[in-house]
């Protein structure tokens, strides 16, 4: 068969589609490459946002709010320990509001909390606590502190339905022993030796006294129960236990003091024995940890000491004690939530703890404060947070008021002999349960 030869039409066809050829790859190629580079820029793009996203978080402040009602001169202590805390976090503002009253604070934090907002931190009496609790706008305290830490008295009433919901942060409220330093050279370890050293220095016609208590109001009666063993409520149930034979013993030996021994006059109340003391007529009262400020005023040489142990047994009285504590609003989380316990660890710290013992009418509530160097220096200060240490939890509001009721009206009977010690405790039981359930009115 003869070839056929190309002529010079045949070889332009071909030159066409090669060139055609040529352009569909070049264009395929192309496509193909801008698919690759608009993938390839979407993802730097979104790796970027990221970057700036992360970079914006880091350098973006966590934004944080604390309430308080805390009286002058510990908002002043609180302002400055803010501002200390803020200067070593510059990653953390905190913003702070004062509310002049705990029923304004509390009020207001609720209805704040149950509408989803509210300030992370609220500072405020650790009795706040259980009525927060019971709303559900406050979070249980988990595993954010060693409550062993604390003393004893505050950390029996931070609990609600067995769960911790508050951090104790300062201790006040508080009775001891006050001695007059140029009268009394040697205090009294027990109530025995001082119901002695009375009746050695009493000088009744003159109105000099070796020791004066005030009778007139229950918070300086109840401390006396609690040295002879037994309390008058059981946190655990609110249940009120006046009903005991620590009280029996207590009246037996206020009779003794007013009736038997009578080393002062029953009807003395707090002005006139506070008075006697800053006047230098009395030796020794117990009295607030409240009244240091007004002695030193006054510039009395006064020293402080525990609450003798009680006459015929062996424990210290043991008062009532308040404080001030920490709450975390339930709707924070995250970044927020760790920013308000870095500044509750901070507010904690035994340096800070330190600077309000000095600046505030407070005490720490570590149990290692008496131990530390400031209070070995302070001879004062020690002495208090020694009676810290053995205080007892102020028990709620509306319990305490009964018990001081139920009190008040029965043991100026005793005194009068119309009931005994044994009569009057069961007849106080009755009335603080009956003031408590609102079978009983007092006027």
């Amino acid at each position: 068969m003869k070839k056929r030869r190309l002529t010079l039409k045949d070889l332009k066809i071909l030159t066409i589609i090669l060139a055609v050829i040529i352009l569909a790859a070049a264009l395929f190629s192309c496509k193909t490459f801008g698919q690759k580079t608009s993938e390839e820029n979407t993802e730097n793009v979104a790796e970027s946002t990221a970057a700036q996203e992360q970079q914006q978080s880091e350098l973006s402040p966590t934004e944080i709010n604390i309430w308080d009602s805390v009286n002058p001169k510990e908002r002043i202590a609180l302002m400055d320990s803010i501002e200390d805390f803020m200067g070593l976090n510059s990653a953390v503002i905190i913003n702070s509001r004062h509310f002049r009253s705990d029923e304004e604070l509390l009020d207001q934090f609720e209805a704040a909390s149950l509408a989803g907002s509210g300030p992370e931190i609220l500072l405020s009496r650790i009795e706040a606590a259980q009525r927060l609790a019971a709303s559900s706008v406050i979070r249980p305290i988990e595993s954010e502190i060693d409550y062993t830490s604390i003393v004893a008295g505050l950390n029996e009433i931070s609990s609600f339905n067995g769960k911790k919901y508050v951090i104790p942060f300062r201790a006040m409220d508080f009775l001891m022993l006050f001695y007059n330093k140029e009268l009394v050279s040697t205090v009294p370890g027990d109530f025995a030796s001082l119901i002695e050293y009375c009746k050695e220095v009493n000088k009744p016609k003159e109105q000099i006294y070796g020791f004066l208590l005030n009778s007139k109001e229950p918070d300086w009666i109840i401390p006396f129960i609690g040295g002879y063993q037994d309390w008058i409520i059981d946190y655990n149930t609110n249940s009120i236990t006046l009903n005991s034979q620590s009280t029996v013993k207590t009246l037996e030996f206020l009779v003794k003091i007013f009736n038997e021994d009578k080393i002062q006059p029953f009807d003395i109340e707090y002005e006139e024995i506070n008075n006697s003391f800053k006047s230098g007529n009395t030796h020794m009262i117990i009295n607030g940890n409240w009244a240091m400020d007004e002695y030193r005023e006054a510039k009395l040489n006064f020293g402080v000491a525990k609450i003798p142990v009680v006459w015929e047994g062996f424990k210290n009285p043991t008062p009532m004690i308040d404080g001030i504590g920490f709450m975390l609003n339930t709707n924070y989380y995250g970044d927020k939530l760790e920013a308000a316990k870095k500044l509750i660890w901070y507010l904690m710290s035994e340096d800070v703890q330190s600077s309000w013992n000095l600046s505030t009418q407070t005490v720490s509530v570590l149990k290692n404060a008496v131990d530390s160097s400031q209070a070995k220096d302070n001879p004062i200060l020690q002495a208090a947070m020694e009676q810290v240490k053995i205080c007892r939890g102020k028990p709620k509001e509306d319990v305490i008021r009964v018990i001081r009721d139920a009190i008040r009206i029965n043991f100026e009977n005793v005194i009068k002999g119309n009931i005994t010690p044994q009569e009057a405790v069961l007849k106080m039981q009755e009335d603080a349960i009956k003031l408590k359930s609102g079978n009983l009115k007092v006027e």
